[in-house]
């Protein structure tokens, strides 16, 4: 019942996104989800969570803005975490295919240099060990088996890997079997490049290893701290300009008490006490700003982390959830020891 409801709401999409979702579930290895009840259900949840986040965002700011951004920043969080999730499994899964693409390539290699045929040999290599790339092995077996050419059940493969590599090796030995080349030699040649290329990921890795530790110092640790004090200043400023007000307002002297008032604003740049001037910006402004420069840092400096350590920007999506939470945490930390050792100057 609720399969058929998601599958009525996926009516929205176009089709072209229909079946771009459908590779992707594909890739993932979830070929017994349908696209439309995959869409559909994303959809229900989406705004589901927006209408979540309307009733609840009046308890968290009091800010008309984001009152009113709510839904839709949590419609678009939803919405972008259901594609996420797709992408990064399609990416776990094409990382362990290309880890143990070399060796069986090079188990079909010994086995047709053992008298075996090109479709016993690579019906041969389905070892438990490999993984997701044994599922593969089996399918472009069984496609073989059933009548398909051999190149052609190959060619399927990378429609359902999400791997350049995979890709770029498939298309050399489809070649390769087109050609009526020695397919033992050139498997053994794929397999030894292969290697290559994850050997000169590895060491770029380790070469870019002081800018990862940059990144993550500057992100996670230097800007929470600076922006706890930042905030912890804003707060003190504040208070103490409405004290001085205050107690400059029981004074006989009311234009000096005015000047005193005017000079007070300005060396505290608008952010002024308990009579806020239009436009001006207050402590509370300073503190949102915080979070949101924060979290928008952290998440770029996340993406920025796996397009160093591994040439893709989506493998460092698995860091935002450790990014965020830390340097959020460390700024409320630093803010809340800032309030505690120097709150008594503030009253």
């Amino acid at each position: 019942m609720l399969e058929l409801a998601y599958h009525k709401i996926s009516a929205v999409f176009p089709r072209k996104l229909v079946q771009f979702t459908a590779r992707l579930l594909n890739q993932c290895g979830f070929e017994g989800i349908s696209a439309r009840i995959y869409l559909g259900f994303a959809l229900f949840f989406s705004l589901s969570f927006a209408l979540i986040s309307f009733f609840v965002s009046p308890f968290i700011t009091n800010i008309t803005v984001l009152q009113a951004a709510a839904p839709f920043i949590g419609f678009i969080l939803s919405a972008f975490a259901f594609y996420l999730l797709l992408l990064l499994r399609s990416d776990s899964r094409a990382q362990q295919v290309e880890f143990v693409l070399p060796e069986v390539l090079q188990i079909i290699s010994a086995n047709i240099r053992a008298g075996m045929t090109l479709e016993n040999a690579i019906w041969t290599a389905a070892r438990p060990e490999f993984g997701p790339l044994r599922d593969e092995i089996k399918k472009v077996s069984a496609d073989t088996f059933g009548g398909v050419p051999i190149s052609e059940s190959l060619s399927k493969m990378p429609l359902r890997v999400r791997s350049a590599i995979l890709d770029r090796s498939i298309r050399l030995i489809v070649e390769g079997i087109k050609l009526g080349g020695e397919m033992a030699k050139l498997l053994d040649e794929v397999a030894a490049d292969i290697r290559s290329v994850q050997l000169l990921r590895k060491e770029i890795a380790t070469s870019t290893m002081m800018y990862v530790i940059f990144i993550l110092f500057a992100a996670v640790l230097a800007a929470p701290v600076l922006y706890g004090i930042s905030s912890f200043y804003s707060e003190m400023n504040e208070k103490v300009t409405a004290k001085r007000n205050h107690d400059t307002a029981k004074g006989p002297d009311l234009k000096a008490t005015a000047a005193q008032a005017g000079l007070g604003g300005i060396a505290t740049l608008g952010m002024g006490g308990s009579q806020k001037a239009e436009g001006s910006i207050n402590s509370q402004d300073i503190f949102w700003f915080s979070i949101a420069s924060l979290t928008i840092t952290n998440l770029f400096a996340a993406l920025t982390l796996g397009l160093i350590q591994h040439g893709k920007a989506t493998r460092g999506v698995k860091f935002i959830p450790i990014f965020i939470p830390a340097s959020l945490g460390i700024y409320f930390l630093v803010l809340t020891g800032l309030r505690l050792t120097l709150g008594s100057f503030m009253k």
